[in-house]
């Protein structure tokens, strides 16, 4: 099969991905292995869990700054790195990528109510809401979106696009995204462990096809795409869909349907998911 590699423009050396994600795997899962074995041992940990969900989080990110500075040189460092100072987009995009989950996790709570579900207590104004925005920018700096993106949209999306074609590039990363999260199902304090991979794996993956939309969209921003994926993990705390929240399951499949109903009308649209680049 054929090799996939991360190329520099302006070097010689190339990344392979398998070493890309060989070492953001072993890595992320090395750090989680404590929490592994703690959970079916009487092994107790010198730091609190979330302390190391976290570290292992930024196993994508870090993985990728230093792959890029050590095989590429310190210019594709910063160019890798500008990209998440890519600010100056239509508000069109920034209103799809922080309001577009809500709306879908409202659509998908209104049809569990409409099929018999109990609504969640949602008061405009109650003390959860005055949270939100705090707990996004948590969420930006250590839940995710700042640990994985500069991996997953900067370094293995560009190298997934130089072998396969859409969608199936980010059908590709969405898999390989969804089980990177795996030894975090089996970690009681983690976001995961209520759910069941299968129906996470097949939220990750329309999830990508989305991103992937997103970042070119919007020129290769990283910001843009941080901020979908800090707004995914938000708002499904306030509006009550997961399992455990919710009581039920129903709200988090129908947020899995309606992501894939979403995701295929991008897909088929003229737009496509490709765009042009902008220059670098």
């Amino acid at each position: 099969m054929q090799q996939t590699y991360l190329r520099s423009a302006n070097s010689s050396q190339s990344i392979r991905l398998t070493t890309y994600l060989l070492v953001t795997f072993g890595s992320a899962w090395l750090i989680w292995l404590p929490l592994l074995i703690a959970e079916n041992t009487n092994l107790q940990l010198p730091v609190p869990p979330i302390v190391l969900i976290a570290l292992g989080s930024f196993a994508p990110t870090l993985t990728a700054l230093f792959l890029t500075w050590r095989y590429a040189g310190t210019t594709e460092l910063r160019r890798l790195l500008g990209r998440a100072f890519i600010w100056r987009i239509a508000p069109i995009w920034y209103a799809l990528a922080i309001f577009g989950p809500a709306l879908v996790m409202l659509m998908a709570m209104g049809g569990h109510v409409l099929l018999g579900g109990t609504a969640p207590e949602l008061v405009p104004f109650g003390a959860r809401w005055w949270l939100v925005a705090v707990n996004f920018f948590l969420v930006l700096l250590i839940g995710g979106p700042l640990g994985e993106e500069f991996g997953w949209r900067g370094l293995a999306l560009p190298a997934l696009e130089k072998r396969f074609t859409p969608p199936w590039d980010s059908l590709i990363l969405g898999l390989i995204w969804s089980v990177w999260h795996l030894p975090l199902f089996f970690i009681s304090t983690s976001a995961q462990h209520s759910l069941p991979f299968w129906l996470y794996a097949l939220l990750t993956i329309p999830l990508t096809i989305l991103i992937t939309w997103l970042y070119h969209g919007s020129g290769d921003s990283l910001l843009l795409v941080m901020l979908f994926h800090a707004a995914v993990n938000t708002w499904s705390g306030p509006l009550r869909i997961s399992p455990e929240a919710a009581g039920s399951i129903r709200p988090f499949a129908l947020v899995v349907i309606f992501t894939w109903v979403v995701a295929l009308l991008v897909v088929v649209s003229r737009r496509g998911i490709r765009f042009q680049k902008t220059p670098d």
